[in-house]
Protein backbone atom coordinates (compact mmCIF):
# COMPACT_ATOMS: atom_id res chain seq x y z
CA UNK A 1 0.00 0.00 0.00
CA UNK A 2 1.26 3.46 -1.19
CA UNK A 3 0.61 4.42 3.07
CA UNK A 4 3.22 1.89 3.76
CA UNK A 5 5.65 2.90 1.24
CA UNK A 6 5.98 6.25 1.56
CA UNK A 7 7.30 5.25 5.93
CA UNK A 8 10.34 5.55 3.75
CA UNK A 9 10.29 6.45 0.12
CA UNK A 10 11.20 8.81 -1.11
CA UNK A 11 14.57 9.10 0.42
CA UNK A 12 15.45 12.04 3.54
CA UNK A 13 17.32 13.71 0.71
CA UNK A 14 15.08 13.88 -1.54
CA UNK A 15 12.33 14.99 0.72
CA UNK A 16 14.41 17.98 1.91
CA UNK A 17 15.24 18.92 -1.95
CA UNK A 18 11.15 18.72 -2.44
CA UNK A 19 10.80 20.84 0.45
CA UNK A 20 13.53 23.12 -0.62
CA UNK A 21 11.47 23.26 -4.56
CA UNK A 22 8.89 23.88 -2.45
CA UNK A 23 10.27 27.26 -0.70
CA UNK A 24 11.38 28.55 -4.05
CA UNK A 25 8.35 27.98 -5.80
CA UNK A 26 6.66 30.27 -3.34
CA UNK A 27 8.86 32.91 -3.60
CA UNK A 28 8.59 33.12 -7.12
CA UNK A 29 4.84 32.29 -7.39
CA UNK A 30 3.25 34.13 -4.79
CA UNK A 31 4.52 37.45 -5.84
CA UNK A 32 3.45 37.05 -9.52
CA UNK A 33 0.47 35.58 -8.32
CA UNK A 34 0.01 38.75 -5.83
CA UNK A 35 1.11 41.44 -9.20
CA UNK A 36 -1.31 40.14 -11.24
CA UNK A 37 -4.23 39.87 -8.64
CA UNK A 38 -3.65 43.30 -7.77
CA UNK A 39 -3.78 45.06 -11.04
CA UNK A 40 -6.67 43.17 -12.13
CA UNK A 41 -8.55 45.41 -9.58
CA UNK A 42 -10.45 42.40 -8.28
CA UNK A 43 -12.79 44.31 -5.68
CA UNK A 44 -12.27 41.15 -2.99
CA UNK A 45 -9.68 38.79 -1.21
CA UNK A 46 -9.46 35.72 -2.42
CA UNK A 47 -11.02 34.46 0.71
CA UNK A 48 -13.91 36.17 0.19
CA UNK A 49 -14.59 35.20 -3.30
CA UNK A 50 -13.45 31.62 -2.90
CA UNK A 51 -15.88 30.88 -0.20
CA UNK A 52 -18.58 33.15 -1.00
CA UNK A 53 -21.44 30.47 -2.28
CA UNK A 54 -22.90 33.13 -4.20
CA UNK A 55 -23.05 32.79 -8.04
CA UNK A 56 -24.65 36.39 -7.77
CA UNK A 57 -21.64 37.82 -5.90
CA UNK A 58 -18.82 36.40 -8.12
CA UNK A 59 -21.23 37.98 -11.37
CA UNK A 60 -20.73 41.82 -9.36
CA UNK A 61 -17.45 40.73 -8.67
CA UNK A 62 -16.29 40.24 -11.85
CA UNK A 63 -18.57 42.94 -13.57
CA UNK A 64 -16.26 45.45 -11.39
CA UNK A 65 -13.21 43.68 -12.51
CA UNK A 66 -11.76 46.32 -14.75
CA UNK A 67 -8.49 43.46 -16.15
CA UNK A 68 -10.18 40.30 -16.30
CA UNK A 69 -7.06 39.23 -17.93
CA UNK A 70 -4.79 39.79 -14.87
CA UNK A 71 -7.24 38.13 -12.75
CA UNK A 72 -7.01 34.66 -15.18
CA UNK A 73 -3.20 35.45 -15.15
CA UNK A 74 -3.07 35.89 -11.08
CA UNK A 75 -5.16 32.21 -10.92
CA UNK A 76 -2.64 30.50 -13.76
CA UNK A 77 0.16 31.67 -11.01
CA UNK A 78 -1.67 30.06 -8.16
CA UNK A 79 -1.47 26.92 -9.58
CA UNK A 80 2.86 27.01 -9.20
CA UNK A 81 1.74 28.25 -5.92
CA UNK A 82 -0.49 25.32 -5.31
CA UNK A 83 2.40 23.03 -6.37
CA UNK A 84 4.68 24.71 -3.73
CA UNK A 85 2.25 24.38 -0.83
CA UNK A 86 1.19 20.69 -2.21
CA UNK A 87 4.83 20.07 -2.12
CA UNK A 88 5.52 21.70 1.08
CA UNK A 89 3.00 19.97 3.11
CA UNK A 90 4.07 16.32 1.53
CA UNK A 91 7.42 16.56 2.28
CA UNK A 92 7.48 18.79 5.90
CA UNK A 93 5.05 16.46 6.76
CA UNK A 94 7.06 13.08 5.90
CA UNK A 95 10.22 14.62 6.89
CA UNK A 96 8.87 15.09 10.85
CA UNK A 97 7.08 11.83 10.46
CA UNK A 98 10.43 10.14 10.60
CA UNK A 99 11.66 11.55 13.05
CA UNK A 100 8.96 9.71 15.28
CA UNK A 101 9.68 5.18 15.63
CA UNK A 102 8.04 3.85 12.38
CA UNK A 103 5.08 2.19 14.27
CA UNK A 104 3.98 5.36 16.18
CA UNK A 105 0.59 7.22 15.69
CA UNK A 106 2.85 10.41 15.32
CA UNK A 107 4.63 8.86 12.02
CA UNK A 108 1.43 6.97 10.64
CA UNK A 109 -0.14 10.25 11.10
CA UNK A 110 2.29 11.90 8.94
CA UNK A 111 2.15 10.07 6.02
CA UNK A 112 -1.32 10.43 6.48
CA UNK A 113 -0.80 14.28 6.59
CA UNK A 114 1.15 14.28 3.40
CA UNK A 115 -1.77 13.01 1.61
CA UNK A 116 -4.09 15.40 3.14
CA UNK A 117 -1.46 18.32 2.04
CA UNK A 118 -1.53 16.95 -1.67
CA UNK A 119 -5.46 16.59 -1.37
CA UNK A 120 -5.41 20.27 -0.44
CA UNK A 121 -3.39 21.07 -3.68
CA UNK A 122 -5.53 19.11 -5.78
CA UNK A 123 -8.70 20.57 -4.56
CA UNK A 124 -7.81 23.91 -5.03
CA UNK A 125 -6.72 23.16 -8.61
CA UNK A 126 -10.05 22.10 -9.30
CA UNK A 127 -11.64 25.10 -7.63
CA UNK A 128 -8.78 27.16 -10.03
CA UNK A 129 -10.50 25.35 -12.84
CA UNK A 130 -13.56 26.69 -12.03
CA UNK A 131 -12.51 29.97 -11.94
CA UNK A 132 -11.43 29.77 -15.48
CA UNK A 133 -14.93 28.36 -16.41
CA UNK A 134 -16.48 31.28 -14.47
CA UNK A 135 -14.37 33.83 -16.26
CA UNK A 136 -15.22 32.42 -19.30
CA UNK A 137 -18.22 34.19 -19.37
CA UNK A 138 -18.37 36.14 -16.50
CA UNK A 139 -22.12 36.98 -15.71
CA UNK A 140 -23.77 34.48 -17.42
CA UNK A 141 -22.55 31.11 -16.10
CA UNK A 142 -25.13 28.97 -13.74
CA UNK A 143 -24.82 29.68 -9.96
CA UNK A 144 -24.69 26.25 -8.90
CA UNK A 145 -20.85 26.34 -10.31
CA UNK A 146 -20.35 29.27 -7.39
CA UNK A 147 -21.56 26.45 -4.97
CA UNK A 148 -19.27 23.73 -6.16
CA UNK A 149 -16.45 26.44 -6.39
CA UNK A 150 -16.96 27.41 -2.75
CA UNK A 151 -16.83 23.80 -1.74
CA UNK A 152 -13.76 22.97 -3.33
CA UNK A 153 -12.21 25.82 -1.51
CA UNK A 154 -13.79 25.00 1.57
CA UNK A 155 -12.13 21.49 1.59
CA UNK A 156 -9.07 22.85 0.62
CA UNK A 157 -8.43 25.41 3.58
CA UNK A 158 -9.67 22.44 5.97
CA UNK A 159 -6.71 20.13 4.50
CA UNK A 160 -4.57 23.29 4.88
CA UNK A 161 -5.72 24.05 8.32
CA UNK A 162 -5.16 19.92 9.32
CA UNK A 163 -1.50 19.97 8.03
CA UNK A 164 -0.11 23.11 9.20
CA UNK A 165 -2.12 22.23 12.89
CA UNK A 166 -0.26 18.67 12.39
CA UNK A 167 3.24 19.99 11.49
CA UNK A 168 3.05 22.68 14.10
CA UNK A 169 2.13 20.10 17.28
CA UNK A 170 4.18 16.93 15.64
CA UNK A 171 6.67 19.12 15.14
CA UNK A 172 6.90 20.69 18.86
CA UNK A 173 6.46 17.28 19.69
CA UNK A 174 9.75 15.52 18.24
CA UNK A 175 12.12 18.84 19.39
CA UNK A 176 10.45 18.49 23.55
CA UNK A 177 11.24 14.70 23.05
CA UNK A 178 14.65 15.15 21.23
CA UNK A 179 15.83 17.52 24.44
CA UNK A 180 14.26 15.12 26.94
Amino acid sequence: MILDRLSSWPSKKILKILLILAIIGFIIAIPLMMYFYTISGFPVDFTTSQLSFSGQKLKEWYSATPDLGSYIVAQLFDYGFMASYGLLAFSLALLISRKYEEASKWAKSGIIIAMIGILGAILDALENAIILITVANPTGFPDVIAIIHSFFALFKFICLIIAICWALIAGINSLIKKKS
